[in-house]
């Protein structure tokens, strides 16, 4: 009797190990402190250690996170080339291949930080007050600035450039090679905290900066290839989905991914 319920516990056991699906989640690879990848090409940053910790709990799914330049994320998610994308902002009104979006777990505010002679006139509103600046931003991140600043871009009033990461557009700043920069405002700061450390740079050189305008707030989200899932190869998608924001919504009602924010040297 005992070897019979041994031989139905196994079965069991690999019933439910062959039930589990094996899921990979895209992320940024250059949005340090967030999401990057080390030397090594593994995932790190604040919103990988909360999507981890997520998917730890999450049962019936292995979960890998696989870092990759933001664009080449875009181009896999509108070819539905894999399922999901992250960290995202929502992008439902002009990127109609990304559809639907997870829980938001986190909210960044984004700030345009500038040359000190540049602020030297006040500039308290965005995108008005920033008519004939040079003004760049990480590639990729359209929705920072909002509609009225994509306007006056694509009027020739605002010179915008874009840089290929979030340390790369720091240090367009820093050099002087733009007026102002989009920046969220703990990543600014744990990148200028890691130039500044590096032992080969050379800091006499740098402009001053000074925060100007709050250039808006951005929920986080996992974004979902809308073109994957009308596909029908992942049928358990919408599972997965609900089991995820049903993490996430514990770990913002009980503090956790507060904690891990403040556990996390920005």
């Amino acid at each position: 009797m005992k070897y019979i319920s041994g031989v139905v516990l196994m079965i069991c056991m690999s019933v439910a190990h062959a039930t589990r699906q094996d899921i990979e989640i895209y992320v940024d690879s250059a949005y340090e402190p967030f999401s990057y990848g080390d030397e090594k090409g593994e995932a790190k940053g604040v919103y990988i250690d909360i999507l981890r910790t997520a998917f730890s709990r999450m049962e019936g799914y292995d979960v890998t996170l696989t870092p990759i330049p933001w664009k080449r994320g875009q181009r896999i998610m509108e070819q539905g080339e894999g399922i999901g994308l992250a960290p995202v902002f929502f992008h439902g009104h002009d990127w109609p291949y990304l559809y639907p979006y997870s829980l938001s777990f986190y909210t960044e505010t984004i700030l345009a930080i500038c040359d000190q002679e540049v602020l030297k006139q006040p500039r308290p509103d965005w995108p008005n007050d920033y008519v004939g600046l040079r003004i760049s931003n990480v590639a990729g991140f359209d929705g920072w600035g909002g509609q009225a600043f994509r306007q006056l871009v694509d009027e020739g009033k605002i010179q915008y450039e874009t840089a290929n990461g979030a340390a790369q557009n720091v240090m367009m700043l820093l050099k002087g090679r733009v007026d102002c920069i989009m920046m969220e405002e703990n990543a600014f700061k744990f990148l200028t905290k890691q130039i500044y450390a590096s032992e080969t740079y050379d800091r006499r050189t740098d402009v001053t900066y000074e925060v100007g305008a709050v250039v808006g707030t951005d929920p986080v989200y996992i974004g979902f290839s809308k073109t994957a899932r009308e596909s029908g190869e992942w049928p358990f998608l919408l599972d997965f989905m609900q089991a995820f924001d049903s993490q996430i919504y514990q770990m913002i009602k009980s503090g956790e991914i507060r904690k891990i924010f403040d556990n996390y040297t920005l």
